[in-house]
This record gives C-alpha cells, sequence and structure tokens, in this order.
C-alpha cells in the first residue's frame, strides 16, 4: 500500500493510530495531521467528516482559495474500534481529492 499525493503543492500528511491498551472498547485513536495552502484571513481549518464507507474515511476541508498563499496545519482524530477499520482515508478540498492516505502507521 502506498499513499498517493494528488497535488503537488502540499507537502506534508501524516497519518497514524496510537494503540490504547486502557481503553476495552477502542484499539486506539487515528490521529491526521497535514498542511494546507489558505489565504491570510483563515485562523485554522475545519476537517467535517463526511462518510465512512468500506474501511474508507472520506474528510472534507474548504474549498480552496485562489489567492491561497499560506499553510496552514490540519489536525484530526478520531478513536477506531480495530486496525482494520480504515484502510483508506482520502482528503478533499471542496470536490478536489487532495490526498488519499493507504499506509497507517501503528503505534504501540
Amino acid at each position: 500500500m502506498s499513499n498517493h499525493q494528488v497535488q503537488p503543492d502540499i507537502d506534508l500528511w501524516e497519518i497514524w493510530v496510537e494503540f490504547d491498551p486502557y481503553d476495552p472498547e477502542h484499539f486506539g485513536i487515528l490521529y491526521l495531521h497535514g498542511e494546507v495552502l489558505t489565504d491570510h484571513k483563515c485562523k485554522c481549518i475545519p476537517v467535517k467528516k463526511t462518510e465512512a464507507v468500506s474501511n474508507k474515511l472520506i474528510l472534507q476541508l474548504p474549498s480552496r482559495s485562489l489567492s491561497a498563499s499560506r499553510t496552514k496545519e490540519v489536525l484530526y482524530s478520531e478513536p477506531i474500534r480495530n486496525l482494520n477499520q480504515y484502510t483508506t482515508v482520502e482528503i478533499y478540498a471542496g470536490n478536489e481529492l487532495i490526498i488519499s492516505l493507504k499506509e497507517l502507521e501503528v503505534l504501540i
């Protein structure tokens, strides 16, 4: 499996799962960290989970601005029940696919 980056101007995306031995209902927490280009007015980038079907998590970011000139961090986390809950995470800005992530690092 590999990660597929659609837009070359976005240079950092990380996704990992931290195992939680103290939570009997969840395997751990999935974390996503990345960077996107945005305009100078944007203070934070809201991330919305739009759907999760067939082991695919789809996250939605706001549409990209034509005046995008600054890099902002994107953060997302979610408890997961098992390690195979998501095999793919796709991130969209508006209707545009930014990246498709298929490699989940597990931290124990």
